[in-house]
């Protein structure tokens, strides 16, 4: 669910209204004192698929959502960061584990349009097999496509593009993806086509 409307104006204070403004089509908060609008736009998510040989690092959450579920290191992307910069530095806070942002590749460009979410995965040869538990990740381990907990996968409307993932690694030929998530329909497809 798209996240709540703010009530006030955060520049002065005022009652917000619904309106379209000038020059827009659609509703927003404004201002009805100072006339500012409240743009609401989705958050962007980054994760960060990191290999080791033929195995994926992954987490077993430490924090909710899906806490004592697997995953792949994720996050918010901050003000300033580049995306890849964002899931080199998810993947360091979460693990410890680190690879150089400018040795990411894209692999997925998705959504979920219910709750106004952008979701950007990258993939990446770990710089060495190391890495710690944190409060985020109470487990890492390194699996293959054989060995990964997906009955545990605290995402499983997205398996299927960990799976795709694991086929593209095995043949060391990656694809780009574009998926969508919305009214319990999974939509994943190959950016190629």
């Amino acid at each position: 669910m798209p996240s709540r409307s703010p009530r006030y104006c955060s520049q002065c204070g005022h009652a917000l209204m619904r309106q379209v403004p000038v020059g827009d089509h659609i509703e927003r908060p404004v201002c009805g004192g100072c006339g500012f609008v409240h743009y609401q736009n989705p958050k962007v998510v980054v994760a960060c698929i990191g290999t080791w040989e033929d195995k994926v690092l992954w987490i077993r959450r430490g924090t909710e959502p899906r806490k004592g579920f697997w995953a792949i290191p994720s996050g918010f992307a901050e003000q300033g960061e580049t995306p890849e910069q964002a899931a080199v530095r998810e993947l360091f806070e979460e693990t410890g584990a680190v690879i150089e942002a400018d040795q990411l590749n894209l692999f997925l460009v998705g959504s979920l349009p219910e709750i106004s979410e952008v979701y950007l995965v990258y993939f990446g040869a770990l710089a060495s097999p190391e890495y710690a538990t944190t409060h985020e990740a109470s487990e890492i381990a390194l699996f293959a496509a054989d060995e990964a907990p997906w009955d545990e996968y605290a995402y499983p409307d997205v398996a299927y593009a960990m799976q795709q993932f694991y086929r593209d690694h095995e043949k060391r030929d990656y694809g780009v993806y574009i998926g969508r998530y919305d009214n319990g329909i999974n939509h994943f497809r190959s950016a190629r086509a």
